[in-house]
């Protein structure tokens, strides 16, 4: 059988090759260029389609490598590794620029050299590289080709699903324990040269079983927050769930498993969940035959043809049996495109959950995402409020009523079981209280969303569509359920971090490390627009004696409700932060002297008023003495400010406390 090798070239090159990778200027620092390459994409890539016109679709993508560029000519490439090894080192990121540490000794291809899919392969195995940059005969930049965008491009099923994971896995797998800092693990994958490092955990037989796994791109990511990685545990940022698979599972099981995750490798382990191996996608890609799979695409076309030959030929004599062959032929073909729309919808909107920062981001999105993988459906994911123990609607789309998207615990079957309620008209008094009659619901589907056996949130689905839902439905259900949980924990978690880098533990309020950056940027802003910026600070008279009287435990009391008082007192744009002890400050944004100072006198006069108990017992009142200042009329920095501000303090204290005294020159 002859094979095309431009239908090859064409099919898998053009296709694998990004046209707008991520370049940055050599003069920009490292500690940008890290940034940056934390981020998703501004640009499009193109992710193949199993259609017949083999048309694309594009999706945010987060690349592995920055492209250094001036005047459209390649100069170096700073790549994940790369930074990974720099942190190990120890380098200050901040203080030098990515030209200094960038690799400009280039394994680059000329398109004109480019005449099959072999290669490319051969320029990855012969250099041991997974980035290759592919120039003009100007060297002008065209693309970049990485290991990723080959296997995304290539159509492998009938190639894949013979072959079994432990033919090919690396057994020789690097790993760690949870209390491991992540700076060293940063080191340990620049001392072996690897891309990911898997935490693992020993039982009595000291057998390694693995728990979680840290890459490289979680150590860029990381680094772009600005995190100590001297005492961040690998245990903080590993990837975890892990998602294993067993070494009997085929290449193709792999293969859709790292595409629905958006992974580049996975843990191998047996059924006892002993660490057997890694399979990573240079070892699926390094077992690829693109010429067996050109083959094998001409050969299942050439079926194709020979089957309509046949069903003319024999018409008459068997039509009926060939009609219902085509027919199941279709019926599959039709069944896989569903099945690839749908894989791609749900990789599309984990990139977005991805992508977001919160979960409020996700509200934007996710019910788009939603109508289409359930059309005919009205759905809502819900989230538990800790406040007042419902669950609260953060997306929804359809008719739904006010029971459907705020839900009390008792409302809902699957809440009270701890697992997935589906009810019908057949059977109407299995629906769940919440949902709403008065609509006619053929089907309900509610889904727990549990984290560590707790449920910390519901998916439900509802239609009045009269066709029973399939088996498949339900499992698409299933699994949509389980991502969005995935996601939406992991934005939570990653809030919850954030909040806990710039907030008090104990009163709720910013840090002091918050307040230098917050007021850095105020005062340039007021700077610009020419407006006023107010500072109060606030002390808690005689706290040492309240502490000695009283004990620490109620001392916290009191920084508590304090704090509670103060944040309710600024406006949304204004922050209260606690600057050290009993010493709060708060910084009013475009307020005068005469506005903070009627301000700092209602806080006073409120603190007086406020009541503290301690276990059902009222505790003496308390007073505090504030200090005002305020930009530019007393200083024209932001330390100025607070400095006098505190001048002012100390001199409310010195004359008497209970009251507010305004800096004066």
């Amino acid at each position: 059988m002859s094979i095309n090798k431009n239908l090859l070239s064409n099919f898998t090159i053009e296709v694998a090759m990004d046209r707008s990778p991520l370049t940055v200027t050599p003069d920009i620092s490292l500690a940008e260029a890290i940034y940056r390459l934390s981020q998703p994409k501004n640009n499009d890539v193109k992710v193949n389609l199993p259609t017949e016109s083999n048309q694309s679709i594009d999706i945010k993508s987060r690349s592995s490598c920055l492209l250094v560029v001036e005047n459209n000519q390649l100069l170096g490439i700073l790549t994940e590794r790369d930074i990974v090894r720099l942190i190990a080192s120890k380098v200050q990121v901040e203080q030098i620029k990515i030209s200094d540490v960038m690799t400009d000794k280039l394994i680059t291809i000329s398109d004109s050299e480019i005449e099959d899919i072999y290669t490319v392969i051969n320029y990855f195995q012969q250099y041991k590289i997974r980035h290759l940059p592919v120039l003009s005969e100007a060297k002008e930049l065209l693309g970049l080709i990485t290991p990723t965008s080959i296997r995304n491009s290539l159509k492998s099923f009938d190639l894949l699903r013979h072959r079994e994971i432990k033919e090919v896995m690396n057994t020789d797998v690097i790993h760690d324990s949870p209390n491991s800092s992540v700076l060293a693990i940063a080191e340990k994958m620049a001392k072996y040269r690897v891309s990911c490092i898997v935490i693992v955990c020993t039982d009595k037989q000291q057998i390694l079983h693995p728990i979680g796994i840290v890459t490289e791109r979680d150590i860029v990511q990381f680094q772009a927050l600005g995190l100590n990685f001297n005492k961040l545990k690998a245990s903080d940022i590993m990837n975890t769930p892990l998602s294993t698979l067993s070494p009997v599972d085929t290449l193709w099981q792999s293969h859709q498993q790292m595409q629905k995750l958006r992974v580049r490798r996975l843990v191998v382990c047996d059924r006892n969940g002993k660490l057997l191996g890694l399979i990573t996608q240079t070892n699926i890609l390094q077992n690829l035959d693109p010429l067996d799979m050109c083959g094998v695409i001409h050969t299942l076309r050439q079926e194709i043809q020979d089957l309509q030959t046949e069903k003319i030929e024999l018409l008459y004599r068997n039509n009926s049996r060939l009609e219902e062959q085509v027919g199941r032929l279709q019926e599959s073909v039709n069944k896989l495109e569903q099945r690839n729309y749908e894989i791609t919808t749900i990789n599309q909107m984990m990139e977005f959950l991805q992508a977001c920062e919160k979960i409020e981001d996700a509200n934007k999105f996710l019910a788009e995402f939603l109508k289409k993988l359930f059309p005919g459906f009205s759905s809502s994911v819900l989230l538990k409020d800790e406040c007042n123990c419902k669950f609260e609607s953060v997306s929804s789309y359809g008719n739904l009523a006010d029971s459907e998207t705020l839900v009390k615990f008792n409302d809902c079957w699957a809440l009270r079981r701890g697992q997935t309620h589906i009810a019908s008209n057949a059977q109407p008094g299995l629906f769940c209280h919440h949902v709403d009659r008065e609509s006619q619901p053929t089907t309900t589907i509610c889904i727990p969303l549990l984290n560590q056996g707790k449920v910390w949130g519901l998916f439900y689905l509802r239609t009045e569509c009269s066709e029973k839902i399939s088996h498949h439905q339900k499992q698409l259900v299933h699994t949509v359920a389980e991502q969005i949980s995935l996601a939406l924990y992991n934005l939570k978690l990653r809030e919850q971090l954030r909040n806990d880098s710039i907030r008090d533990a104990l009163t709720g309020l910013f840090n002091r490390r918050y307040l230098d950056e917050y007021l850095k940027q105020e005062i340039i802003r007021a700077k610009r627009n020419q407006q006023p910026l107010s500072v109060i600070m606030v002390d808690v008279d005689h706290f040492k004696r309240f502490n000695d009287t009283y004990g620490h435990d109620v001392g916290d009391i009191v920084l508590r409700e304090l704090g509670r008082f103060l944040q309710q007192q600024v406006r949304v744009y204004d922050i209260a932060c606690r600057y050290g002890g009993e010493e709060m400050t708060l910084i009013l944004i475009n307020t005068p002297i005469s506005v903070a100072k009627q301000r700092a006198e209602n806080i006073c006069s409120g603190v007086r008023s406020l009541s503290l108990k301690n276990q059902g017992e009222t505790l003496p009142s308390i007073t505090i003495s504030l200090g005002v200042a305020c930009f530019p009329l007393h200083g024209n920095t932001g330390e100025e400010i607070v400095q006098r501000a505190d001048r002012a303090l100390y001199r409310a204290k010195k004359t008497g406390r209970n009251r507010v005294v305004l800096y004066q020159n």
